[in-house]
């Protein structure tokens, strides 16, 4: 397992091979070559893994997150993976500030692909070959934003044929793509000793509460099939992130309302067993 970081010395944006406390500097992921000037973790600000060319997320990929408990009955619901956008410009490192409105907040772990060379039509036998590695992505929710973008349409109503004023839920964009909304990190880990990455721990904690609870081996989509069906759609470009859906929340009923009130200062933690765990203070905005 190789583990890869970005990082700041002054103004200067390296990379590097993390080994215990040190950071060896190095010019490209996956080439060998010498190790170069030497860090300690301790001395240097974190940059965001990669520089990402598209955010693709997952939703709902665990029977949690749309209200049930079996694996199978949640396939028949969902039918196919989901996805949606988020900008490269909302990226946020390890250790940088997410900004949040008053009233609330919630984290979503999920693992990151990092993708490493252009995928289409890619069946899941192959898709190993085109991933550079994993992350650590929290997918910041502001659940009230997906009211605001809650509308009504005359529609024709599948239940019973006629046409009638209807609401619809919306778009995922004022709950999802924010500012600050896509942190990542710290590192980047290759899958070498990772083992099975679709059976891995998954915790988020809130000011040192724990909010979720999981393990990738609930999701709905390995993350064979998301990418499969990712590359059926579109061509994903090198550096792209695809997030894979995240685990539920402890003791709540509703996982889409679910949201916590937001405290200036509080770290919210996402965290992966072999993968890392990403730390992010909250910053309450206006």
């Amino acid at each position: 397992m190789t583990k890869y970081v970005s990082f700041y010395v002054g103004n200067v944006r390296k990379l590097g091979i993390v080994e215990g406390d040190n950071i060896y500097e190095i010019h490209d992921f996956g080439k060998e070559e010498p190790k170069g000037k030497t860090y300690k973790l301790s001395e240097i600000v974190f940059d965001i893994p990669v520089l990402p060319s598209a955010i693709i997320c997952t939703l709902v990929n665990t029977p949690r997150m749309i209200g049930v408990s079996n694996k199978e009955e949640a396939r028949e619901m969902v039918k196919s993976p989901k996805f949606f956008l988020k900008l490269p410009t909302v990226a946020i490192a390890h250790k940088q500030p997410i900004l949040s409105l008053e009233d609330a907040i919630r984290p979503e772990v999920e693992i990151g692909i990092v993708i490493k060379s252009k995928m289409k039509d890619v069946p899941k036998s192959k898709v190993k070959d085109y991933i550079l590695g994993y992350t650590v992505f929290n997918d910041i929710t502001y659940p009230p934003g997906m009211k605001e973008d809650s509308y009504y349409a005359m529609r024709r109503d599948p239940a019973d044929g006629k046409i009638k004023k209807m609401l619809f839920r919306g778009t995922h964009f004022r709950n999802k793509v924010r500012d600050t909304f896509a942190p990542m990190g710290p590192y980047l880990v290759t899958d070498e000793e990772i083992g099975d990455i679709n059976s891995l721990k998954m915790r988020s904690y809130y000011n040192g509460e724990l909010v979720q609870d999981g393990n990738s081996n609930e999701f709905i989509f390995s993350i064979e099939e998301i990418l499969e069906e990712l590359s059926k759609i579109v061509t994903i470009p090198p550096l792209s992130v695809v997030s894979t859906g995240s685990v539920g929340y402890i003791n709540a009923q509703d996982a889409s309302e679910f949201h916590l009130k937001p405290i200036e200062n509080a770290i919210m933690v996402a965290e992966i067993e072999k993968i890392g765990r990403l730390e992010n203070p909250t910053k309450i905005i206006k």
